[in-house]
């Protein structure tokens, strides 16, 4: 692993030299080789005539855990930590007019007890990085890469520049991730792949990875089921019987797609990459233009866990998450060295004062974001992800950031005792300097 975070800090020094450079530099970088990473062929879709594939190491479902086995598989603090870099460059004529932003998002695992699951999966999401940045394909696609936007960018540039045409002369292309689920069972990460190369609008391209969090190892659809036949004919059958009940989505879907070909369309929809598992059952989605028009957006459905039934392997099923606690905040100089134990340290603002998020007992599916602010709604939303915590027990997070005297900028995400999602944002009391989380969607000004 240490051999791929070494090629990418490379790879990102290069890319910043040659865009320095002319365009003919640009397209003659050379890239260090990659490291030999051990690939298994998946297939592209799902059909009745594929052969279950044989794996002694997986659990049948005579073999499976206790319910109490279970339970504790949930209370496994995975850690996933993001960065997140981002780059402008501008013309090279005179060096004033922004032509590109890129950008990209990375998570690190961390999983305690399992550190060799968590390099397998933290390499193959290197792998992914390296596919985004260099447009090569290792195997799980392409992307256009920061050179290859980059002279996309310069090429509009210069013939704007060359012929006065009236052009949009910023090019953008971004790549964010987001967790689905997290625990000791699956990791279920969807990557999206947004980009702006002028005319009326972006385009984007949404990606899922799951992962065995005891492995470590990316499974495939034909993993999931011991009847692949079988589990796909019920999940066309559910996406089919999930638009007969949703009219809007039907009459949209049906006005791109001739009624007598949306079985087939639906069913194209089993394939990898189009697929994860989060708390509710399995999600499968479309692509732009797939199913609808730009307008209607990608299209998902979820087939719960439930319906799936004997047909999904029950150790890919979650556990029940229970959370005994509530998340609070603190000053670090009022925590006693040693009374609990501290998983990790984010840097949201370094040179900043140092905060402890601590948990007393059992919370779940905890996110540390940015915050944004919305002046239309008067509220605050989620931005980039900085950290996320499957469990967070009787622990505590550092956090380095200094908290703004005005609108908060970071947001905490988690799952309450009562089952439900909260939001809070990191504050102190304008009262008296007290720190606060407090719930998104109450009057701010008040405190």
């Amino acid at each position: 692993m240490k051999k791929v975070l070494t090629i990418l800090t490379a790879l990102v020094m290069l890319l910043q030299l040659a865009a320095c450079s002319q365009l003919d530099s640009l397209r003659s970088v050379q890239l260090p080789p990659l490291p030999e990473v051990t690939r298994h062929p998946a297939p592209q879709t799902l059909a009745g005539s594929v052969t279950e594939t044989p794996n002694p190491d997986r659990e049948t479902a005579s073999e499976l855990p206790p319910a109490d086995d279970a339970a504790e598989e949930m209370r496994i603090p995975l850690i996933v930590n993001f960065r997140r870099s981002a780059t402008e460059e501008f013309d090279p004529a005179e060096g004033t007019t922004r032509i590109l932003r890129f950008a990209d998002t990375v998570p690190h695992v961390s999983i305690p007890g399992r550190e060799a699951a968590a390099d397998a999966i933290n390499e193959y999401i290197a792998l992914l990085d390296e596919t985004y940045i260099t447009g090569n394909d290792y195997g799980d696609g392409y992307a256009d890469g920061y050179n290859g936007y980059l002279e996309q960018a310069i090429d509009n540039f210069t013939y704007a520049h060359e012929t006065g045409a009236e052009v949009p002369l910023e090019f953008e292309a971004e790549r964010s991730v987001s967790v689905e689920r997290a625990d000791g069972r699956i990791l279920s990460l969807y990557f999206n792949e947004y980009a702006y190369l002028g005319g009326a609008h972006g385009s984007y391209v949404g990606k899922a990875y799951v992962f065995d969090t005891k492995s470590g190892a990316l499974l495939r659809l034909e993993q999931l089921t011991p009847d692949t036949e079988a589990f796909a004919a019920l999940v066309t059958q559910s996406m089919a019987e999930q638009l007969q009940e949703d009219e809007d989505l039907r009459a949209e879907i049906t006005s791109f797609i001739p009624e007598d070909e949306l079985d087939t369309a639906l069913a194209r929809l089993l394939r990898e990459g189009s697929w994860y598992l989060n708390e509710e059952g399995l999600v499968l989605f479309s692509q732009l233009y797939e199913l609808a028009s730009y307008a209607a957006g990608i299209q998902s459905f979820t087939v719960p866990y439930e319906e799936l039934g004997e047909l999904l392997y029950a150790q890919y099923c979650p556990g029940e998450k229970l959370s005994e606690g509530e998340p609070e905040l603190l000053d670090m100089n009022q925590v006693v060295e040693g009374s609990f134990p501290m998983l990790d340290l984010v840097k949201a603002q370094e040179g900043g004062e140092q905060l402890c998020l601590r948990s007393a007992g059992r919370v779940y599916d905890l996110l540390l974001s940015r915050a944004g602010y919305s002046e239309e709604s008067g509220l605050f939303y989620q931005g980039d992800p900085l950290w996320y915590c499957s469990c967070m027990e009787a622990s505590g997070l550092q956090i380095e950031t200094v908290l703004p005297d005005v609108l908060p900028d970071l947001m905490l995400s988690y799952r309450g005792a009562d089952g439900a999602q909260h939001k809070a944002l990191l504050t102190r009391s304008g009262e008296n300097g007290a720190l606060l989380l407090l719930e998104d969607g109450v009057n701010f000004s008040e405190y």
